[in-house]
C-alpha cells in the first residue's frame, strides 16, 4: 500500500477518473505481489469526498479534497491505509481540516497501550476534532481490526468495550466531513504495543497538493 501511494502521486493528472485511479492503485498492487484488493478501493474526489464510503465515479477529478482508501492482500493477509490530498490549491480552511484529522490521529496513536480501552483511544481522537470547531463532523468509528478480514474485532469506536491486548493489529482513521465541501481522512495500521502504538504504514502524513 505504501508503494502504490508513492506510485499513484506520480500518474495523477486532471483528465483521470476516480475509476481510473481506483483502478491503477489495484493494478499496481498486483504487480507488486498483492494477492489482490483487500476491500473494494475508495477514490473520491471534491464534494464527494465528504462521503467517507463513497465509490468511484466515472468522472474526471475534481478540485478540493481527494481521499484513497485502499489495501492490499498478502500471504492471506489484509493491509489498509487512507491519504488524502488536495486537487489544485489548499485554501486555509482546508489546512485546519487536514491538520484537525493529523493532530487527532497522532494523539490517538500516541496514546494507545495494552490495557486501554478502544472507547478511550476514539474519544481522544473525537475530542480533539469537536474542539477544534467540527463537532458531529466525525461521523464513524476510530478504527478496526485487520487481519485475514478487513474488518475484524475489536471495533474502536466510542462504545467499545474492549481492552487492547499485545499484538492486536488496528486501524486508526479519524475523518472529518463537509457536505457540499469535502472531507479528508487519514488511515494507518497500527501495533498495539506494551507502550504505544507502532505504526507499519509507513507513508509520511504532511499535506501533498
Amino acid at each position: 500500500t505504501d508503494a502504490a501511494f508513492e506510485h499513484i502521486l506520480t500518474v495523477l493528472h486532471p483528465d483521470m477518473t476516480e475509476i481510473e485511479v481506483a483502478l491503477e492503485l489495484e493494478f499496481f498492487m498486483r504487480k507488486m505481489g498483492s494477492e489482490g484488493i483487500a476491500f473494494d478501493t475508495i477514490a473520491v474526489s471534491g464534494t464527494m469526498s465528504a462521503r467517507p464510503h463513497g465509490e468511484p465515479r466515472p468522472v474526471k477529478l475534481e478540485k478540493g479534497f481527494f481521499t484513497m482508501d485502499f489495501g492490499a492482500r498478502v500471504d492471506g493477509y489484509c493491509s489498509d491505509m487512507t491519504r488524502t490530498v488536495v486537487l489544485g490549491r489548499a485554501d486555509e480552511d482546508m489546512k485546519h481540516v487536514y491538520n484537525t484529522v493529523l493532530h487527532a490521529q497522532t494523539a490517538a496513536i500516541e496514546s494507545l497501550h495494552v490495557g486501554m480501552k478502544c472507547a478511550d483511544a476514539d474519544r481522544i481522537a473525537r475530542d480533539i476534532i469537536n474542539a477544534a470547531g467540527y463537532e458531529g463532523k466525525f461521523g464513524h468509528g476510530l478504527g478496526h481490526g485487520v487481519g485475514l478480514e478487513i474488518h475484524e474485532e475489536p471495533r474502536v469506536s466510542p462504545n467499545a468495550e474492549t481492552v487492547l491486548q499485545p499484538n492486536m493489529v488496528i486501524t486508526i482513521e479519524p475523518g472529518l466531513y463537509l457536505p457540499g465541501r469535502g472531507g479528508c481522512r487519514t488511515e494507518d495500521t497500527v501495533l498495539v504495543c506494551e507502550d504505544g502504538g507502532l505504526r507499519l504504514t509507513k507513508t509520511p502524513h504532511h499535506i501533498v497538493i
